[in-house]
């Protein structure tokens, strides 16, 4: 069983507030950042737990860097070892292109061509073009959207993949914003009852 964190060691609401203010984001943008859910964030800032030692060290990596290293780069050199797939993304010159690629990423056969740096591929999907001009018109790097999921699905030789996509803006130091994008694989089955019951492929979660 995994410890807590003694809840007189940080003050973990506090400083988690803190760290949402700084990179502009909700409890489900940060939740989806530390790999947890919204409701365990709220509990955590509502003082009624503290977080267990795995997920304290994911914050620390955020709460403890210096000011001047800034929030970008704390969360981009987290992103770079997380093992699942995520990766951070920005617009530049009418393309999104990957600013970081987690470990997990690097590693996907459908990913291993992609470099930091390189624009996403719209070819690597059926509807890769689609959902790339709806990045783009939603407002995301704007900060006018709290985040985005869609649903898609592409093949590596024959194998199938399908995917479910969480984008999470993230406002920089700068007052820039990158998005946060976590990938979770899907079976078929789950894709299309998903697919089903959003009435589509993708979806807005509004501010407020």
């Amino acid at each position: 069983m995994r410890r807590c964190c003694p809840e007189h060691a940080v003050n973990w609401p506090l400083e988690l507030r803190a760290l949402r203010s700084r990179a502009g984001l909700t409890q489900r943008g940060l939740a989806e950042l530390l790999d947890t859910t919204q409701p365990h964030i709220s509990r955590i800032e509502a003082g009624q737990i503290a977080p267990h030692e795995d997920l304290a060290q994911r914050i620390r990596q955020f709460q403890n860097a210096p000011q001047s290293r800034g929030v970008l780069a704390s969360i981009a050199a987290s992103v770079r070892q997380n093992p699942h797939i995520a990766c951070l993304i920005r617009p530049d010159a009418g393309e999104i292109r990957y600013d970081t690629l987690s470990a997990g990423m690097r590693n996907h056969p459908l990913f291993q061509p992609d470099q930091e740096g390189d624009r996403i591929r719209p070819e690597v999907s059926p509807r890769g073009r689609d959902l790339i001009l709806r990045l783009k018109e939603s407002g995301i790097f704007d900060g006018k959207v709290e985040a985005i999921e869609t649903l898609w699905d592409t093949w590596v030789g024959d194998t199938p993949y399908y995917w479910h996509s969480t984008h999470t803006p993230i406002q920089t130091d700068r007052g820039e914003r990158v998005v946060h994008c976590a990938l979770r694989p899907l079976s078929e089955a789950d894709h299309a009852r998903m697919s089903e019951e959003w009435g589509g492929q993708y979806r807005v979660l509004s501010l407020g």
